[in-house]
C-alpha cells in the first residue's frame, strides 16, 4: 500500500474510534440529563473536476438526508435534529460553479466563495505543493462569473489579493493583503465583505487580531473544529473534504469525527521548528 493511501486509511480508522467513543459519552450525558450542544462542522473544498460531479452529487444527497445546511458564518443557537453543517469553497475556481453549486442549488443548500481577487479570471499562479497539483488546470472566476451567483444561496468572502502565507508577511504587507482584498471585492460584488478565509489556513493571533481590526467578521482556518455558534470568537476551524471521498468517509467528516487532527497540531509545529518547513515549489505573481 502506497504512503497516501495509507495514511488516508489510517485516518479513518482513528475518526470511527472518535465517532464511536464520542457517541457513547453524548448517549450518557443525555441519560444524566444533561445533553452535548449542537455544534457546526463547516467543510471545504477546493475545485470540483467534471469528472467528479457525480460523487460531489451523492456526497450532497448524504447531507440531504442527514444534515441541516445553514451559512458558515451563522451565529446563534443551532437548530435541533439533524447534525448542523456549512460548506464552503476556497480559491474561487470555475469548476465550482460549472459542477458543484448546481448541485447545491438542487437541494437549496447555502455555500460560501472565498476569491483570491488579485488572480479572478487567471489560472492560479500562487504556491502549489507540487507541480502536478490538479488546481493548476483550474481558472479562478472571473467578476463576470462571480456577479452572476444567485446572493441568497452564495456568500462571497476575501481569501487575499496574490494568496499568500499570511504569517510569512511583515505587518504592512499582510494589513494590505487583508484590507485591499476586502475593498476591490466589495467593489465588484456590491456585497458587504466580512468573512475572511486564510491561504494555506496559515495563520497567528497577530493576523487574526489584523483580522479584526480590518473589519472582517468572521475568519477560517483549516484545522478540523467544531464550531459553537453561540460564541463570539473570530476565528472558525474547517474540516477538508475531496469530491471523491468515499460514503464512510464524508459521513465521518460532516459528522465532525475528523476533530481529533486538532490535537497533532503542537505536534507538527515540534517537528517543524526541529526540521524546518519545506518550500511549495511554485511561487509566481498575479498580472
Amino acid at each position: 500500500m502506497r504512503a497516501p493511501e495509507f495514511k488516508r486509511d489510517l485516518k479513518i480508522a482513528i475518526s470511527l474510534v472518535y465517532y464511536g467513543v464520542r457517541a457513547v459519552f453524548r448517549y450518557s450525558l443525555r441519560l444524566a440529563g444533561r445533553p452535548s450542544p449542537q455544534q457546526l462542522t463547516i467543510l471545504y473544498y477546493h475545485g470540483v473536476f467534471p469528472e467528479h460531479r457525480h460523487s460531489f452529487a451523492r456526497q450532497m444527497a448524504s447531507l440531504h438526508r442527514g444534515a441541516s445546511v445553514l451559512p458558515a458564518s451563522y451565529r446563534g443557537e443551532l437548530p435541533s435534529g439533524k447534525k448542523c453543517v456549512a460548506i464552503t469553497f476556497d480559491d474561487a475556481f470555475t469548476s465550482i460553479a460549472e459542477n458543484a453549486l448546481p448541485e447545491l442549488v438542487g437541494h437549496s443548500f447555502h455555500s460560501t466563495i472565498f476569491v483570491p481577487v488579485g488572480w479572478m479570471g487567471q489560472t492560479p499562479g500562487w504556491a502549489m505543493k507540487s507541480e502536478a497539483a490538479p488546481e493548476l488546470t483550474e481558472v479562478v472566476m472571473s467578476s463576470e462569473q462571480l456577479n452572476a451567483l444567485n446572493a441568497s444561496l452564495v456568500a462571497l468572502g476575501s481569501h487575499s489579493v496574490t494568496h499568500p502565507s499570511m504569517t510569512e508577511l511583515d505587518s504592512k504587507r499582510a494589513r494590505r493583503e487583508l484590507e485591499e482584498s476586502r475593498v476591490r471585492l466589495a467593489e465588484l460584488s456590491g456585497r458587504e465583505i466580512v468573512d475572511f478565509s486564510f491561504p494555506y489556513g496559515e495563520h497567528d493571533a497577530s493576523t487574526v487580531a489584523m483580522c479584526r481590526a480590518a473589519g472582517y467578521e468572521t475568519v477560517y482556518s483549516v484545522m478540523a473544529q467544531e464550531v459553537d455558534t453561540t460564541s463570539p470568537e473570530l476565528l472558525r476551524g474547517r474540516t477538508k473534504v475531496e469530491p471523491s471521498d468515499g460514503p464512510i468517509e464524508f459521513f465521518l467528516k460532516f459528522n465532525g469525527a475528523y476533530q481529533w487532527m486538532e490535537y497533532t497540531v503542537p505536534l507538527k509545529k515540534l517537528l517543524r521548528s526541529m526540521f524546518g518547513k519545506r518550500a511549495p515549489s511554485i511561487r509566481v505573481q498575479p498580472r
